[in-house]
């Protein structure tokens, strides 16, 4: 008691003014706030005109049949690459780009027989690198909707062994939204909302400029059985 009554004397008397801290009791400190979870960003909404990519990487694929009187040869590549624009609401409003996989890229399963496919008496890949098919329109007017398969053509132009002519596929064609099921997926390259599209058609070979020796013509078929089944992201997404 005596100390408090002789610190305010000598207060009053020499006007020092004491600090904050002990005149007052400290506060207590303040429990540090937890860190807000950062918001994903808003995903564009997935309608209107949209352009796709195709990947590389085995995803997506083109194959082929050859059924011949003594053989069936089967092949494949998974080097497919291209993209496409597209008017989701609806596909004959707008389809426009192209897809392409490397001549050298196809698959028999024989490494000899591929080593003859892609020389000069077949496919010549030194001088023709490229399978293409540029989209023009397609029949597929439905809007493109999660879930629901759209079925229609897709016309074009195909160019194989540098010979380009005009052809109608019939397509399935799938919208699959990127949700939360597809987390895991990352590491494989799903990143994005997708187009499946799915179909198959023939073609001559004798129409592209490939001849087929007589005495293969029981081994190698002139009709070529092509499919495709591609997976497209949607870009900048």
């Amino acid at each position: 008691m005596k100390l408090r009554t002789g610190l305010a004397a000598f207060v009053l008397a020499t006007g020092l003014v004491l600090p904050l801290a002990f005149s007052q009791p400290a506060q207590p400190a303040q429990p540090a706030q937890p860190a807000q979870p950062a918001q994903p960003a808003a995903r564009p909404p997935l309608t209107g005109v949209q352009r796709f990519e195709v990947r590389p990487g085995g995803i997506s694929r083109v194959s082929f049949t050859s059924d011949a009187p003594l053989e069936t040869i089967d092949g494949v590549s998974v080097n497919t690459t291209g993209g496409f624009t597209v008017d989701l609401g609806n596909p004959s409003r707008q389809l426009t780009g192209s897809v392409a996989i490397t001549t050298a890229s196809l698959r028999t399963g024989s490494d000899l027989r591929d080593e003859h496919l892609r020389g000069g008496n077949w496919l010549d890949a030194e001088h023709h690198p490229n399978i293409t098919f540029e989209l023009a329109s397609t029949t597929v007017t439905g809007a493109l909707r999660p879930g629901v398969a759209a079925r229609g053509q897709v016309r074009g132009r195909l160019t194989l062994h540098g010979v380009t002519r005009e052809i109608a596929l019939p397509v399935t064609v799938r919208l699959i939204p990127l949700t939360a099921e597809h987390t895991d997926m990352a590491q494989f390259g799903v990143n994005s909302d997708m187009l499946r599209i799915q179909g198959g058609f023939n073609i001559q070979l004798s129409d592209y400029g490939v001849s087929i020796f007589r005495p293969l013509r029981l081994k190698v078929s002139n009709t070529i059985a092509l499919r495709v089944d591609l997976t497209a992201f949607r870009a900048g997404t």
